[in-house]
Protein backbone atom coordinates (compact mmCIF):
# COMPACT_ATOMS: atom_id res chain seq x y z
CA UNK A 1 0.00 0.00 0.00
CA UNK A 2 1.07 3.65 -1.02
CA UNK A 3 2.19 5.71 1.62
CA UNK A 4 -0.38 9.20 1.76
CA UNK A 5 1.76 12.04 0.83
CA UNK A 6 3.85 13.91 3.81
CA UNK A 7 2.82 10.58 6.18
CA UNK A 8 6.05 9.35 6.84
CA UNK A 9 7.88 10.29 10.31
CA UNK A 10 8.20 8.32 13.34
CA UNK A 11 5.73 5.88 12.58
CA UNK A 12 6.99 4.89 8.86
CA UNK A 13 6.60 1.15 8.47
CA UNK A 14 9.22 -1.05 7.46
CA UNK A 15 9.69 -4.47 6.05
CA UNK A 16 12.14 -6.76 7.37
CA UNK A 17 15.79 -5.76 5.68
CA UNK A 18 18.85 -7.74 5.77
CA UNK A 19 20.01 -5.51 9.19
CA UNK A 20 19.92 -7.21 12.24
CA UNK A 21 18.89 -6.01 15.46
CA UNK A 22 21.88 -6.01 17.84
CA UNK A 23 22.49 -9.05 19.26
CA UNK A 24 20.08 -10.78 17.16
CA UNK A 25 20.78 -13.50 15.12
CA UNK A 26 17.70 -14.81 12.74
CA UNK A 27 15.87 -18.05 13.28
CA UNK A 28 14.91 -19.44 10.03
CA UNK A 29 11.96 -19.15 8.73
CA UNK A 30 8.93 -21.50 8.48
CA UNK A 31 6.21 -22.30 6.20
CA UNK A 32 2.75 -21.82 7.92
CA UNK A 33 -1.10 -22.33 7.40
CA UNK A 34 -2.43 -18.90 6.50
CA UNK A 35 -5.23 -17.85 9.24
CA UNK A 36 -3.62 -19.34 12.08
CA UNK A 37 -3.15 -17.30 15.37
CA UNK A 38 0.25 -16.54 17.03
CA UNK A 39 2.10 -14.48 19.70
CA UNK A 40 3.54 -11.45 18.48
CA UNK A 41 6.00 -10.19 20.79
CA UNK A 42 7.32 -6.18 20.56
CA UNK A 43 10.73 -5.17 20.93
CA UNK A 44 12.63 -1.59 20.95
CA UNK A 45 15.60 -3.47 19.55
CA UNK A 46 16.65 -1.14 16.81
CA UNK A 47 18.02 2.50 16.29
CA UNK A 48 14.57 4.05 14.82
CA UNK A 49 12.07 1.61 17.00
CA UNK A 50 10.66 -1.40 17.23
CA UNK A 51 10.60 -4.92 15.48
CA UNK A 52 7.09 -7.25 15.65
CA UNK A 53 8.01 -10.81 16.16
CA UNK A 54 5.78 -13.60 15.09
CA UNK A 55 6.12 -17.20 17.29
CA UNK A 56 4.47 -20.01 17.18
CA UNK A 57 3.34 -21.38 20.65
CA UNK A 58 2.97 -24.78 19.65
CA UNK A 59 7.08 -25.76 19.87
CA UNK A 60 7.81 -26.88 23.20
CA UNK A 61 11.33 -26.75 25.08
CA UNK A 62 12.70 -24.66 27.43
CA UNK A 63 16.40 -24.38 25.81
CA UNK A 64 17.06 -20.66 25.39
CA UNK A 65 16.25 -19.96 21.06
CA UNK A 66 17.19 -17.72 18.85
CA UNK A 67 14.14 -14.56 17.86
CA UNK A 68 12.55 -15.11 14.60
CA UNK A 69 13.60 -12.31 11.88
CA UNK A 70 10.79 -9.47 12.34
CA UNK A 71 7.63 -9.29 11.11
CA UNK A 72 7.39 -5.50 10.44
CA UNK A 73 9.85 -2.81 12.10
CA UNK A 74 8.18 0.66 12.93
CA UNK A 75 9.62 3.48 13.29
CA UNK A 76 8.37 5.12 16.81
CA UNK A 77 9.87 6.98 20.02
CA UNK A 78 11.82 4.17 21.79
CA UNK A 79 10.76 3.15 25.43
CA UNK A 80 7.46 3.67 25.02
CA UNK A 81 5.96 -0.03 24.67
CA UNK A 82 2.38 1.12 26.24
CA UNK A 83 1.15 3.12 23.28
CA UNK A 84 0.90 -0.05 21.12
CA UNK A 85 -2.11 -1.59 21.06
CA UNK A 86 -4.25 -4.87 19.27
CA UNK A 87 -8.05 -5.10 18.10
CA UNK A 88 -8.95 -8.35 15.96
CA UNK A 89 -6.21 -8.99 13.57
CA UNK A 90 -4.21 -5.30 13.88
CA UNK A 91 -2.26 -3.76 15.57
CA UNK A 92 -2.24 -0.13 16.68
CA UNK A 93 1.05 2.23 17.31
CA UNK A 94 -0.11 5.40 19.18
CA UNK A 95 3.02 7.08 19.94
CA UNK A 96 3.00 10.57 19.72
CA UNK A 97 4.13 12.03 16.23
CA UNK A 98 5.92 15.30 15.99
CA UNK A 99 4.44 16.30 12.84
CA UNK A 100 0.84 15.89 14.42
CA UNK A 101 0.42 19.89 14.34
CA UNK A 102 1.73 20.45 10.85
CA UNK A 103 0.13 17.40 9.64
CA UNK A 104 -1.70 17.11 5.91
CA UNK A 105 -4.44 14.72 7.94
CA UNK A 106 -6.25 16.94 10.70
CA UNK A 107 -4.85 15.58 13.79
CA UNK A 108 -2.17 13.18 11.90
CA UNK A 109 -2.53 9.26 11.71
CA UNK A 110 -1.76 6.18 13.07
CA UNK A 111 -0.02 3.21 11.43
CA UNK A 112 -2.07 0.00 11.69
CA UNK A 113 -0.76 -3.29 10.82
CA UNK A 114 -3.07 -6.28 9.98
CA UNK A 115 -0.83 -9.58 11.18
CA UNK A 116 -3.13 -11.89 8.74
CA UNK A 117 -2.64 -9.89 5.40
CA UNK A 118 0.52 -8.44 5.95
CA UNK A 119 -0.98 -5.01 4.63
CA UNK A 120 -0.66 -1.59 6.46
CA UNK A 121 -3.44 1.38 6.88
CA UNK A 122 -4.59 4.21 8.89
CA UNK A 123 -6.13 5.27 11.45
CA UNK A 124 -7.17 9.19 12.68
CA UNK A 125 -4.20 10.40 15.06
CA UNK A 126 -6.24 12.62 17.20
CA UNK A 127 -5.30 10.71 20.27
CA UNK A 128 -2.21 12.37 21.71
CA UNK A 129 -2.08 9.64 24.31
CA UNK A 130 -0.30 10.31 28.00
CA UNK A 131 -0.40 7.06 29.74
CA UNK A 132 -3.71 5.10 28.27
CA UNK A 133 -5.45 1.70 28.91
CA UNK A 134 -6.36 0.10 25.78
CA UNK A 135 -9.01 -2.19 25.66
CA UNK A 136 -10.40 -4.39 22.84
CA UNK A 137 -13.51 -4.86 23.21
CA UNK A 138 -14.71 -7.73 20.82
CA UNK A 139 -12.98 -7.73 17.14
CA UNK A 140 -13.57 -4.37 16.26
CA UNK A 141 -13.87 -2.13 19.14
CA UNK A 142 -10.71 -0.14 20.47
CA UNK A 143 -10.98 1.84 24.44
CA UNK A 144 -8.63 4.10 25.34
CA UNK A 145 -8.78 5.70 28.92
CA UNK A 146 -6.35 8.18 29.10
CA UNK A 147 -5.23 11.47 31.67
CA UNK A 148 -8.52 13.54 30.60
CA UNK A 149 -10.23 11.74 27.35
CA UNK A 150 -12.00 8.73 27.37
CA UNK A 151 -12.23 7.34 23.57
CA UNK A 152 -13.17 4.53 20.69
CA UNK A 153 -12.40 3.62 17.70
CA UNK A 154 -14.14 1.32 15.34
CA UNK A 155 -12.64 -1.11 13.26
CA UNK A 156 -15.00 -1.60 11.28
CA UNK A 157 -15.00 -1.61 7.43
CA UNK A 158 -15.85 1.55 6.20
CA UNK A 159 -16.70 -0.18 2.64
CA UNK A 160 -18.37 -2.54 2.17
CA UNK A 161 -20.83 -1.43 4.58
CA UNK A 162 -19.90 1.68 5.27
CA UNK A 163 -20.26 3.03 8.90
CA UNK A 164 -22.53 5.62 8.40
CA UNK A 165 -24.76 3.48 6.65
CA UNK A 166 -25.30 0.79 9.61
CA UNK A 167 -25.62 3.93 11.92
CA UNK A 168 -27.94 6.37 9.80
CA UNK A 169 -25.25 8.87 9.06
CA UNK A 170 -24.02 9.03 12.72
CA UNK A 171 -20.27 8.47 11.52
CA UNK A 172 -19.20 8.32 8.55
CA UNK A 173 -15.33 7.74 8.59
CA UNK A 174 -13.06 6.03 11.09
CA UNK A 175 -12.61 8.28 14.19
CA UNK A 176 -12.00 8.64 17.84
CA UNK A 177 -15.40 9.10 19.28
CA UNK A 178 -15.62 10.92 22.64
CA UNK A 179 -16.96 9.35 25.57
CA UNK A 180 -18.10 9.92 29.17
CA UNK A 181 -15.15 10.26 31.33
CA UNK A 182 -15.66 8.00 34.79
CA UNK A 183 -15.97 9.80 37.72
CA UNK A 184 -12.42 8.26 39.27
CA UNK A 185 -8.46 9.73 37.61
CA UNK A 186 -7.15 7.56 35.35
CA UNK A 187 -4.02 6.89 37.46
CA UNK A 188 -5.95 5.39 39.94
CA UNK A 189 -7.05 2.50 38.37
CA UNK A 190 -5.37 -0.44 39.51
CA UNK A 191 -7.10 -3.33 37.42
CA UNK A 192 -9.47 -3.59 34.23
CA UNK A 193 -11.46 -6.19 32.33
CA UNK A 194 -14.08 -6.79 29.83
CA UNK A 195 -16.98 -8.19 31.25
CA UNK A 196 -18.98 -11.63 31.05
CA UNK A 197 -21.35 -10.02 28.62
CA UNK A 198 -18.48 -9.13 26.17
CA UNK A 199 -19.25 -5.86 26.37
CA UNK A 200 -19.27 -4.11 29.64
CA UNK A 201 -16.29 -2.52 30.78
CA UNK A 202 -14.73 -2.87 34.22
CA UNK A 203 -12.15 -0.95 35.59
CA UNK A 204 -11.08 -0.88 39.32
CA UNK A 205 -9.83 1.47 41.69
CA UNK A 206 -8.39 0.60 44.91
CA UNK A 207 -11.95 1.26 46.95
CA UNK A 208 -14.57 0.38 44.51
CA UNK A 209 -15.17 -1.30 40.86
CA UNK A 210 -16.81 0.78 37.98
CA UNK A 211 -18.95 -0.45 34.72
CA UNK A 212 -18.73 1.34 31.40
CA UNK A 213 -22.09 0.46 29.00
CA UNK A 214 -20.99 1.18 25.80
CA UNK A 215 -24.32 1.16 24.18
CA UNK A 216 -25.70 3.68 26.79
CA UNK A 217 -22.24 5.29 27.05
CA UNK A 218 -22.71 5.70 31.07
CA UNK A 219 -20.32 4.73 33.88
CA UNK A 220 -21.89 3.52 37.08
CA UNK A 221 -20.36 1.99 40.17
CA UNK A 222 -20.77 -1.64 40.61
CA UNK A 223 -19.40 -2.60 43.82
CA UNK A 224 -18.13 -1.26 46.78
CA UNK A 225 -14.72 -3.46 46.23
CA UNK A 226 -11.79 -3.52 44.17
CA UNK A 227 -10.98 -6.30 41.30
CA UNK A 228 -7.70 -8.22 43.11
CA UNK A 229 -5.49 -8.37 39.91
CA UNK A 230 -2.77 -5.99 38.54
CA UNK A 231 -3.63 -4.29 35.05
CA UNK A 232 -5.48 -6.40 32.47
CA UNK A 233 -7.47 -9.72 33.69
CA UNK A 234 -10.07 -11.54 31.58
CA UNK A 235 -12.73 -13.68 31.84
CA UNK A 236 -12.86 -17.32 31.31
CA UNK A 237 -16.60 -18.32 30.19
CA UNK A 238 -16.23 -21.92 30.63
CA UNK A 239 -14.58 -21.87 34.44
CA UNK A 240 -17.18 -19.10 35.06
CA UNK A 241 -14.35 -16.68 36.60
CA UNK A 242 -11.64 -13.80 36.02
CA UNK A 243 -8.33 -14.63 35.74
CA UNK A 244 -5.32 -12.29 35.65
CA UNK A 245 -1.76 -11.36 37.58
CA UNK A 246 -1.97 -10.87 41.40
CA UNK A 247 -2.08 -7.06 42.55
CA UNK A 248 -0.71 -8.99 46.21
CA UNK A 249 2.76 -8.96 45.73
CA UNK A 250 3.05 -11.42 48.26
CA UNK A 251 1.15 -14.37 45.50
CA UNK A 252 3.88 -13.17 43.04
CA UNK A 253 4.23 -15.87 40.22
CA UNK A 254 0.75 -17.26 41.17
CA UNK A 255 -2.12 -16.31 39.09
CA UNK A 256 -5.40 -14.82 40.58
CA UNK A 257 -9.10 -15.83 40.36
CA UNK A 258 -11.65 -13.72 41.37
CA UNK A 259 -15.52 -14.90 41.29
CA UNK A 260 -18.43 -12.98 41.10
CA UNK A 261 -21.31 -13.64 43.86
CA UNK A 262 -23.73 -11.08 43.39
CA UNK A 263 -22.14 -8.06 45.85
CA UNK A 264 -19.34 -10.18 46.93
CA UNK A 265 -16.60 -11.60 45.37
CA UNK A 266 -14.52 -15.27 45.99
CA UNK A 267 -10.86 -14.66 45.68
CA UNK A 268 -8.12 -17.36 45.25
CA UNK A 269 -4.70 -18.12 43.89
CA UNK A 270 -3.06 -20.68 41.80
CA UNK A 271 -0.98 -23.38 43.71
CA UNK A 272 1.21 -23.35 41.11
CA UNK A 273 4.00 -20.54 40.71
CA UNK A 274 4.66 -20.10 37.11
CA UNK A 275 7.51 -17.43 36.84
CA UNK A 276 11.14 -18.23 36.91
CA UNK A 277 12.76 -19.79 40.28
CA UNK A 278 16.22 -19.14 39.28
CA UNK A 279 17.80 -17.23 42.18
CA UNK A 280 20.69 -15.35 40.00
CA UNK A 281 17.79 -14.25 37.74
CA UNK A 282 15.88 -10.40 38.58
CA UNK A 283 11.86 -10.37 37.58
CA UNK A 284 11.69 -7.26 35.08
CA UNK A 285 7.63 -7.30 33.85
CA UNK A 286 5.23 -9.86 33.08
CA UNK A 287 2.66 -10.07 30.38
CA UNK A 288 -0.64 -12.27 30.96
CA UNK A 289 -1.95 -13.48 27.13
CA UNK A 290 -5.13 -14.74 26.53
CA UNK A 291 -5.26 -17.16 24.09
CA UNK A 292 -8.86 -18.66 24.35
CA UNK A 293 -11.35 -20.72 25.91
CA UNK A 294 -8.84 -21.58 29.02
CA UNK A 295 -5.75 -21.36 27.43
CA UNK A 296 -3.22 -18.98 28.28
CA UNK A 297 0.17 -17.42 27.96
CA UNK A 298 2.78 -15.82 31.01
CA UNK A 299 5.18 -13.76 28.84
CA UNK A 300 7.81 -13.02 31.41
CA UNK A 301 11.27 -11.08 30.91
CA UNK A 302 14.15 -11.46 33.16
CA UNK A 303 17.37 -10.65 33.68
CA UNK A 304 20.83 -11.12 35.33
CA UNK A 305 23.89 -8.23 35.53
CA UNK A 306 23.84 -5.30 36.99
CA UNK A 307 21.63 -2.07 35.31
CA UNK A 308 24.81 -0.18 36.04
CA UNK A 309 27.19 -2.25 34.66
CA UNK A 310 25.02 -2.45 31.25
CA UNK A 311 24.95 1.42 31.10
CA UNK A 312 28.35 1.89 31.35
CA UNK A 313 28.64 -0.96 28.63
CA UNK A 314 26.54 0.63 26.68
CA UNK A 315 28.33 4.33 26.61
CA UNK A 316 31.24 2.60 25.86
CA UNK A 317 30.06 0.52 22.99
CA UNK A 318 28.26 3.46 20.99
CA UNK A 319 31.38 5.87 21.64
CA UNK A 320 33.50 2.79 20.01
CA UNK A 321 30.62 2.02 17.23
CA UNK A 322 31.13 -1.98 17.80
CA UNK A 323 29.29 -3.98 15.51
CA UNK A 324 30.47 -7.54 16.85
CA UNK A 325 30.92 -7.31 20.72
CA UNK A 326 27.76 -7.66 22.09
CA UNK A 327 28.24 -11.11 23.64
CA UNK A 328 30.37 -8.90 25.92
CA UNK A 329 27.53 -7.40 27.18
CA UNK A 330 27.16 -7.65 30.97
CA UNK A 331 23.39 -8.29 31.05
CA UNK A 332 21.51 -10.82 29.82
CA UNK A 333 17.73 -10.31 29.12
CA UNK A 334 15.48 -13.66 28.57
CA UNK A 335 12.05 -13.50 27.26
CA UNK A 336 10.22 -16.73 29.06
CA UNK A 337 6.69 -17.72 27.00
CA UNK A 338 4.99 -20.47 29.27
CA UNK A 339 1.56 -21.51 27.81
CA UNK A 340 -0.80 -23.47 30.34
CA UNK A 341 -4.15 -24.72 30.54
CA UNK A 342 -6.44 -24.19 33.32
CA UNK A 343 -9.05 -27.16 34.56
CA UNK A 344 -10.84 -27.78 37.76
CA UNK A 345 -9.74 -30.67 39.59
CA UNK A 346 -11.73 -33.33 42.03
CA UNK A 347 -12.48 -30.91 44.92
CA UNK A 348 -13.52 -28.03 42.05
CA UNK A 349 -10.03 -25.70 42.47
CA UNK A 350 -8.22 -24.68 39.83
CA UNK A 351 -5.05 -26.00 38.43
CA UNK A 352 -2.51 -24.73 35.56
CA UNK A 353 -1.32 -27.36 33.45
CA UNK A 354 1.69 -26.08 31.34
CA UNK A 355 1.88 -27.12 28.21
CA UNK A 356 4.88 -25.47 26.71
CA UNK A 357 7.64 -23.85 27.67
CA UNK A 358 9.86 -21.60 25.48
CA UNK A 359 12.91 -19.13 26.11
CA UNK A 360 14.62 -16.01 24.01
CA UNK A 361 17.39 -13.98 24.37
CA UNK A 362 16.31 -10.29 23.98
CA UNK A 363 18.45 -8.46 22.19
CA UNK A 364 20.65 -6.18 23.83
CA UNK A 365 19.38 -2.45 22.70
CA UNK A 366 15.69 -3.21 23.91
CA UNK A 367 14.37 -1.94 27.14
CA UNK A 368 14.60 -3.96 29.84
CA UNK A 369 12.36 -1.75 32.70
CA UNK A 370 8.59 -2.52 31.40
CA UNK A 371 6.43 -5.19 31.10
CA UNK A 372 6.81 -6.92 28.10
CA UNK A 373 4.36 -6.26 25.03
CA UNK A 374 2.78 -8.98 23.29
CA UNK A 375 -1.14 -9.82 21.41
CA UNK A 376 -2.43 -12.98 20.46
CA UNK A 377 -3.98 -12.21 16.49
Amino acid sequence: MPWPEGSRGEHDAHLPTGKRSLGERDAPRTSEPTGQQHLYLIFDDWELGYSIRKLNLSNAGAEQRRLPPPFIRLEATRGCPEFFAAVGTKILATHPRVDFRDALVPGGILPIVDVHSRGVNFAPGELYPQHPIYLPVGDEELFALDMDTFKMLSMKPLWPPRLEYEYRHQISEWSWRNLPMPTFKRMDVTSYAVDSDGRTILASTAAATFAFDPLHHDWKKRVEWSLPFSGHAHFVHGLDVFVGLPKDVDAFGHLCFCRWLGDGKHVWFSKENLSSKDPAESHVGSTLVYLGESRFCLVECVSNGDAKAVHKWLEEWEELDQTDKWEDCPLSSRCRLTTFSLSSDMNGDLTAAKTAVQCYKVPVLASYNVNPVAFWL
